[in-house]
């Protein structure tokens, strides 16, 4: 793009998108549109780049730099533009939500939505998170077992009978007494534990007026294991700190590194880590800006006070936007005394960090599959996380979608899952079952409960990846998708292009690798299935053919096709079959399609 093509622009703050046809490469965010744009055209580097590579420049006018800021963010987050520092975060540190019903219950979750609910996180340590919210099911009895949105019990639970509950779902719950153990738990989240202390020995000395001992005794409890957790949970640091965060900054060659930590009421929380690579041309102010933005974007509460490493130019943009979700907020860099030595500290904690994450690197080597599959598909990164689906069926019924997910090139077990599909009327329909599949996955409760993956496996062809994405767009996210089609081993993308390898490319392999894994869990749930109920299937009306010969069949052939394709001798070496059960079950196959899976 020449700088004559430029269209007309103000000299007003807001965001521009530099896009190659209608794919958006960079976004970014200006004072002033028309000095900063022109800019490119007199940069060196990657600006020179982006403005050569782009045919096309849109931009939105917004009222101040805050504004610009937070869209800005927005549309980094939505589209990934390829030349945007994109934050790497192997982890998807949770929340705690507290639902907005006249029933409120605490949640771990991974993801803030605009839903009224109150949220504290993200929280640095996962077992913190766990410990909290212990306490907060043990002594202060919010419901737990009702389920969200709220539903009414026909009995209460165990939790009840234990005292840990006021059972609103069986109508037992006095509402000023619920709301009363909501601003309790509030109170403890927000951190003002002097509040919490004065407002529970209240009731304690009530409770004791009123000669409900027992009631006392609970509250003294309650009390108890506060000041415990509190005084012994954390790391003590300086209690005149109070509240504030404060980062750390180092980068080597094309690798970066920022590490954030939380300290609360003088106390460390804990840290997180960001690691970055493929940031040899970022500026240093690039880097942590956009560390800036994609953490504080959702992060709640918020403290008075953000220490930096170094200045920024947006520096106070970002304290006004913080300013904006509520309490007033000051990000600046520290000159003298205490907190500079935090910064210090962060900075050689960083340093430490990054230089560990480099030998780890080449300790264990980066899975070459990795790299492979980034420059076949030509993303932007490394997909470290990917996610394989895949659609089977036993024998024409309980139809399933099966996850799978990848970490490093590697299995992570613990997340995979399996989706029943429902909807479905008369024969099989892989396609809106993988349409389903991604639909729930993406929009339901798994949305909160998995990270977003860099890249989608679709155990498929094109039918099955474009189903895939049209999932996607109605989930409103951007993630790259490939299919592996089976027979030919060939990749598959959106827009019908065909990628063929050859058998031993790294990238390949791990594709298959997981392909088959993904396929493989799907197999294993409907053999519990199989144990979950009657084995009814298409043999039932084959004569000669029991549950032994049936279950036989299901563990040795994964689809109709595959079975159709043995011949009768083959299959009367089953255990259990012999020549004439094998003709009958070649016979009564032979006019059924190919679609389905066993």
């Amino acid at each position: 793009m020449r700088l004559e093509d430029l269209p007309p622009l103000p000299e007003t703050p807001g965001v521009y998108l530099w896009k190659t046809g209608e794919r958006i490469v960079y976004v970014g965010k200006a004072k002033n549109l028309k000095a900063r744009v022109t800019s490119y055209f007199h940069a060196e580097g990657k600006g020179l780049r982006i403005c050569q590579e782009a045919t096309q420049l849109d931009f939105i006018v917004v009222r101040d730099e805050v504004e610009a800021l937070l869209l800005e963010a927005n549309l980094i987050k939505h589209h990934r533009p390829h030349y945007n520092v994109l934050m790497k975060d192997d982890k998807h540190y949770p929340f705690l939500k507290l639902t907005q019903e006249e029933w409120p219950m605490l949640m771990v979750v991974r993801r803030v939505q605009d839903d009224g609910a109150r949220y504290w996180g993200p929280f640095p340590d996962a077992s913190a998170v766990r410990r909290i919210k212990r306490l907060v099911d043990r002594f202060f009895p919010l419901r737990k077992n009702s389920g969200f949105p709220f539903k009414k019990r026909r009995y209460p639970c165990l939790n009840h009978a234990m005292g840990r509950c006021l059972a609103p779902c069986v109508g037992q719950a006095d509402p000023a007494q619920y709301q009363m153990t909501v601003r309790q738990v509030e109170n403890l989240l927000d951190g003002k534990i002097e509040v919490l202390y004065e407002s529970l020995e209240q009731q304690m000395r009530q409770a004791a007026r009123n000669q409900d001992f027992e009631r006392a005794a609970e509250i003294r409890d309650q009390i108890s294991a506060v000041r415990s957790f509190f005084g012994t949970s954390q790391q003590a640091y300086d209690p005149e700190l109070g509240d504030l965060d404060f980062l750390g900054f180092a980068r080597a060659g094309d690798y970066a590194l920022i590490q954030h930590y939380q300290v609360r009421g003088g106390q460390m929380l804990g840290r997180i880590s960001r690691f970055v690579e493929g940031v040899k041309e970022a500026s240093d102010a690039e880097l942590l800006e956009a560390f800036l933005r994609d953490y504080y974007l959702e992060a709640t509460p918020l403290p008075p006070l953000v220490l930096l490493p170094f200045e920024l130019e947006a520096q106070e943009a970002f304290s006004a936007f913080l300013s904006s979700k509520g309490r007033k907020v000051e990000v600046r860099v520290p000159q003298r005394g205490e907190k500079t030595r935090l910064i210090e500290l962060a900075q050689h904690n960083a340093q430490t960090a990054l230089q560990t994450e480099l030998k780890l690197m080449e300790r264990k080597g980066d899975h070459p599959g990795l790299k492979g599959l980034m420059e076949v598909l030509g993303l932007t990164r490394r997909p470290y996380r990917i996610e394989g689906y895949d659609i089977s069926n036993l024998l024409g019924e309980s139809v399933v979608g099966s996850i799978t997910v990848f970490e490093g090139g590697r299995p992570k077990k613990a997340e995979y899952r399996r989706i029943k599909i429902r909807g479905l009327k008369g024969q099989p329909d892989d396609f809106f079952s993988m349409e389903q599949t991604i639909l729930r996955r993406f929009t339901g409760s798994l949305a909160e409960q998995m990270p977003i993956p860099d890249l989608i496996l679709i155990d498929g062809g094109l039918g099955q990846v474009r189903a895939a994405q049209k999932a996607l767009q109605q989930a409103g996210l951007e993630i790259p998708l490939v299919g592996l089609a089976k027979r030919e081993e060939t990749l598959v993308l959106p827009d019908g292009k065909t990628i063929a390898l050859p058998l031993n490319h790294p990238a390949l392999q791990l594709l298959i690798y997981q392909r088959d894994e993904t396929h493989r869990n799907g197999l294993e749930f409907h053999r519990k299935l199989r144990n979950q109920k009657a084995l009814k299937s298409i043999f039932d009306d084959i004569k000669g053919i029991g549950p032994a010969r049936k279950l036989a069949l299901m563990n040795h052939f994964s689809t109709l096709e595959e079975l159709k394709a043995m011949s009768v001798e083959e299959l009367a070496k089953l255990p259990g079959f012999d020549k004439r059960s094998a003709q009958a079950v070649l016979k009564a196959l032979s006019n059924l399609p190919m679609e389905t899976k066993v």
